[in-house]
């Protein structure tokens, strides 16, 4: 191996000189900077935090409004009872209430086993009803308290076809409505 000439040397020594720089960069003052922006984008990101939650403790008189107000709108949206076929059997009774009402026949009327969430009654009946007694009926049963979701309906004119005038109805409803349990008498 022959000696290295001055030129080389120098820029041996300069290629060395490079080299340590970068690695002083690299392992010293890369993740020493580096630091500095993490923490600096970790500060601006706990600052957020904190002005949402700033806003979500000045929000809590409202939110403890609306939570009150659900409440008292609870029984518009599940009939309260102690247990569910409780909750059945006043579903059940409304449906009568609602036949004697409005002057039509109940058949007949069964429970029906819930498909949907937990909480929920499902019923189904039979009834003998004019065209204009069932819009009364459904338009009752969505607008009163508890709200109930009318899952399938069949309507059969077999009698007005074979008297070829308008005659009664037979509809087959099934109705599903959501209950809560209460302590006690509802």
């Amino acid at each position: 191996m022959r000696p290295l000439t001055a030129r080389e040397r120098r820029l041996l020594a300069l290629g060395l000189l490079v080299l340590a720089i970068g690695l002083f960069w690299l392992v010293v003052i890369g993740p020493l900077v580096g630091g500095f922006f993490d923490r600096t984008r970790e500060r601006r990101d706990l600052w957020v935090v904190h002005q949402r939650n700033e806003r979500l403790i000045g929000s809590m008189p409202a939110l403890r409004a609306t939570a009150e107000a659900q409440l008292r709108l609870a029984p518009r949206f599940a009939m309260a009872a102690p247990s569910e076929a409780a909750a059945s059997e006043a579903f059940k009774d409304r449906l009568r209430r609602l036949a004697t009402d409005e002057g039509f026949t109940i058949k007949a009327i069964e429970d029906l086993p819930a498909d949907g969430p937990a909480g929920a009654v499902k019923v189904r009946t039979d009834l003998t009803l004019t065209l204009n007694q069932l819009y009364e009926t459904v338009r009752r049963l969505q607008s009163e308290d508890a709200y109930v979701v009318v899952d399938y309906l069949s309507v059969t004119a077999d009698r007005s076809l074979a008297a070829g005038r308008l005659a009664p109805l037979d509809v087959r409803l099934e109705l599903s409505s959501a209950w809560r349990p209460t302590r006690g008498r509802p």
